[in-house]
């Protein structure tokens, strides 16, 4: 079992937008199921903690504001 560590970063210019980059928009909540499907990764290698914390940072955006949402993947060797 892999441990995937998120992190999101609030971005405001959305014509800055290129290639394929995760994005929730403000009023959307993070969908974690969906999250992982896009990017074909185990749902339950997502880090819990990290998972709340990007549905929280979402909960927070301001009209015009979008969550550019990212993973790191630490292996199990």
């Amino acid at each position: 079992m892999n441990m995937i560590n998120l992190t999101c970063t609030v971005v405001t210019n959305p014509d800055s937008f290129v290639g394929f980059e995760y994005y929730v928009k403000a009023g959307d909540e993070f969908d974690a199921d969906k999250y992982a499907a896009a990017y074909k990764l185990n749902r339950g290698d997502l880090e819990s903690d990290d998972v709340q914390t990007v549905r929280d940072s979402s909960s927070k955006l301001k009209v015009g504001e979008c969550l550019m949402v990212s993973h790191s993947i630490a292996r199990n060797v």
